[in-house]
């Protein structure tokens, strides 16, 4: 009677255990990404791949520019998601499938070795001041930033031009996978991007009042005061025409509504305020920045990736300039 207790005690623990032991294995497929999901997958080279899932995390984006003449770009070249989404630019999107995006993780990763590279900063440019591709990877937990430009300038090792002959094929690659049917892209919130411009067109000036704060303070916000210059005849600063800003500004639903109902189907105008001239932006929002609140920008003077800080509500005000002594 006892033996048979005993069976029965140890039948039922065994049972209870089971939902525990089938949430600890879904555990091992969990983490890694904005929202905790992940996968892993082999390389023929027998290295783990793991990648978040998540709509909203990048596994893969390119940037182009950072030269001291460089433009400035309003956003990334491509940026794939972990759910094969991606979108090139701000205007179309596309989908991979899930054996698509394995198969070029497993093409960068085995083919071209990308995580194996050798070259320590992982900068194939040898000529100062000229524009690059920047390649950002998130694999295995951790993020990666490859920068391809003009290379060969100068004596280099055989490795490192091997490295970058694959690296300057990689991004070949990319490009060739999502050549593929796309249609729009629309963000669901957009950022507002304010800078003072002193040669304004006159006959496209309007006027603009926004719910939360003045023209003026989201200048100030994202690129700061602009010098006093009382000689030059342009006092314009780089920030937003060739250089990034300090921050940026999530509007709310009212605030994107003021604009557009100036903007109309464009992106950018003009406005007045004060006297003083404002050039506007309303950028749209990738999934990953609406998600972790950062905007992705790239401009010139950059030799790296710099996520701006996005925020949301009432900015401070702009301070008094100090008289010059």
């Amino acid at each position: 009677m006892t033996a048979r207790r005993t069976r029965v005690r140890s039948l039922f623990l065994a049972i209870s255990f089971l939902p525990l032991f089938g949430l600890l294995l879904s555990a091992c497929d969990m983490g890694g990404g904005q929202g905790g999901q992940s996968k892993t997958i082999s390389s023929a080279a027998n290295q783990a791949i793991t990648y978040s899932t998540n709509a909203q995390d990048v596994v893969i984006r390119t940037f182009y520019g950072g030269g001291l003449y460089g433009s400035f770009a309003l956003a990334p070249q491509l940026s794939i998601y972990g759910d094969g989404s991606y979108i090139l630019g701000l205007d179309r999107q596309g989908q991979l499938s899930a054996d698509e995006l394995q198969q070029l993780l497993k093409t960068l990763v085995d083919t071209y070795g990308l995580l194996n590279f050798k070259r320590a900063q992982l900068q194939f440019a040898d000529m100062p001041d000229q524009n690059a591709t920047f390649l950002e990877l998130s694999l295995n937990g951790k993020q990666q930033e490859f920068m391809y430009g003009s290379f060969g300038n100068q004596q280099e090792s055989t490795q490192d031009m091997d490295e970058y002959q694959r690296l300057g094929k990689a991004l070949t690659t990319l490009t060739e996978t999502l050549n593929k049917p796309t249609h729009p892209y629309t963000g669901t919130a957009d950022a507002l991007l304010v800078r003072q411009t002193f040669n304004p067109d006159l006959a496209h000036v309007q006027r603009l009042t926004l719910p939360d704060f003045t023209l003026s303070q989201a200048a100030f916000y994202e690129c700061g005061l602009v010098p006093e210059d009382k000689t030059s005849l342009n006092k314009e600063i780089g920030c937003l025409k060739y250089t990034i800003p300090i921050n940026a500004v999530l509007l709310t639903a009212n605030g994107i509504q003021a604009v557009k109902d100036h903007l109309g189907n464009q992106q950018q105008g003009t406005f007045i305020e004060e006297g003083a001239y404002y050039e506007v932006t309303l950028r749209p929002l990738l999934p990953d920045e609406q998600a972790k609140k950062t905007l992705a920008l790239f401009g010139s003077a950059q030799d790296g990736y710099k996520a701006i800080p996005l925020h949301e509500g009432a900015l401070p005000p702009v301070p008094t300039p100090t008289p010059a002594a």
